[in-house]
């Protein structure tokens, strides 16, 4: 708890940033959804190479902003101000995509109730869940679907197990975000960098 409030600032911030991505990714989904049509040959990797670029957006932009992160805090770190945290950047990514697992934990539990005793107000509240995880993890959804896809005219027990899978595969992307605030701030830390084309505001303070 006392992690969560001296960061709370942080991880709300990197929440922010996957929810711009999200809304950023709809809007590329629409707009090709819009310009081509669904029988066009390509388009199932139009939705793929969209869903690829989108997430790797997103990781860039968290890479940065945790970068800075670990950057800022090798300054109190020195001063003695603050004891280096070996789990820092692991803990933010975490507690930034704890709505993502809560979300799609639940999903899973809901849906693999309702496959196990067909109990239908499982599947209304999976539905519910489903909307949600779907659009604040938009940026996966190009490539879930394709690798998971729901047939059309397949039994309803084939279609309901796709969807079950589909939220194991929602609540296991999330990794790529938590491997990269990892990363991102053990380099933050040591001052060392990937983009090194990214001039922040902490490498100029720091001249």
């Amino acid at each position: 708890m006392k992690f969560f409030k001296d960061n709370s600032y942080d991880i709300v911030r990197l929440f922010v940033n996957q929810i711009g991505i999200a809304i950023f990714s709809m809007a590329l989904y629409t707009a090709v959804s819009i310009a081509v049509p669904a029988d066009f040959e390509w388009s199932h990797t139009i939705e793929v190479l969209l869903s690829i670029a989108a997430t790797l957006f997103y990781v860039v932009l968290i890479y940065i902003a945790v970068w800075e992160i670990g950057a800022k805090d090798v300054i109190r770190i020195e001063s003695g101000k603050m004891v280096k945290g070996k789990c820092k950047g692991l803990a933010l990514g975490a507690l930034a995509n704890l709505p993502n697992f809560v979300i799609t934990g639940l999903a899973i539990v809901f849906m693999g109730t309702f496959l196990l005793t067909g109990a239908p107000w499982c599947e209304s509240i999976f539905a519910i869940f489903n909307l949600l995880f779907g659009f604040i993890e938009s940026m996966y959804l190009g490539m879930i679907i394709n690798i998971i896809p729901v047939v059309e005219d397949a039994p309803k027990h084939v279609t309901d197990l796709a969807y079950f899978w589909r939220s194991v595969a929602y609540f296991v992307a999330p990794v790529i975000s938590l491997a990269t605030t990892t990363v991102a701030y053990a380099l933050g830390v040591r001052n060392k960098r990937i983009f090194g084309m990214f001039k922040t505001s902490v490498q100029n303070n720091t001249k």
